[in-house]
C-alpha cells in the first residue's frame, strides 16, 4: 500500500528546491544533487514530483507565478502608474538576488530552442499567462506583446553585457511610445 499524498510537504519541497535553483541559477543537475541540496532524499522528491522534469516545471511555475503576482504589486502601490510598475519589476528582475532566476529560464529557453518539446510546450503556457496579465495591466493585446518581447530581450541583454540602464531606457521610451499613439 502506498502512503497518501502530503500537499503541504510537496509545498515544502517545492520551495526549497525554488531557492536552490535561484541560488545556483541552475536545474541542471541530478536529482539526487537537488535532494542533497535541500536536505532530503532523491527518493521523496521522485515520491511527490514523478521525475526530475516534472519538478523542474513546477519549480519554474511557482517562480513565473511569483513574478507575475509582483508585477501587480506593483502596479497596486503606485496607484496604476504604469511606467513605475514596470522600472520596479525591471529593477526587481535585475537585482542580484535574481540573477540565479534569469539565468534559469535562459537555461529552459536554451532546452526549447535545442528541440525539447516539452520544454517548449510548457514554455509556451508560462507565456501565455504572461500576456494575460500583462494584457490587463495595459489593456491592450498588441502591447502586450510587444512587451513581453521587450523584457526578454532586455533580460538577454543584461544577461549578457550586464547593462541594467538599457533594458530601463528600452522600458521608457516604450511607455513614451504607447502614450503618444
Amino acid at each position: 500500500m502506498s502512503r497518501p499524498p502530503e500537499p503541504q510537504k510537496k509545498e515544502e519541497l517545492l520551495e526549497k528546491c525554488l531557492n536552490a535553483a535561484i541560488e545556483t541559477g541552475s536545474l541542471d543537475c541530478s536529482i539526487n544533487v537537488i535532494a542533497k541540496r535541500i536536505g532530503t532524499s532523491g527518493r521523496m522528491l521522485v515520491y511527490h514530483f514523478g521525475s526530475k522534469q516534472e519538478l523542474e516545471k513546477q519549480v519554474i511555475s511557482l517562480l513565473e507565478r511569483r513574478l507575475r503576482d509582483k508585477l501587480w504589486s506593483f502596479q497596486v502601490t503606485e496607484d496604476g502608474d504604469i511606467l513605475k510598475a514596470l522600472i520596479q519589476m525591471w529593477k526587481h528582475f535585475t537585482s542580484s538576488d535574481m540573477h540565479g532566476l534569469l539565468k534559469l529560464t535562459m537555461e529552459l529557453n536554451q532546452r526549447a530552442v535545442q528541440g525539447d518539446i516539452e520544454t517548449r510546450q510548457f514554455l509556451e503556457l508560462e507565456i501565455q499567462k504572461w500576456l494575460e496579465a500583462l494584457s490587463q495591466l495595459l489593456h491592450d493585446e498588441d502591447k502586450a506583446l510587444m512587451l513581453l518581447h521587450l523584457f526578454q530581450g532586455a533580460v538577454l541583454d543584461y544577461l549578457t553585457t550586464g547593462s541594467t540602464q538599457r533594458g530601463e531606457q528600452t522600458i521608457r521610451n516604450f511607455i513614451k511610445a504607447s502614450q503618444q499613439k
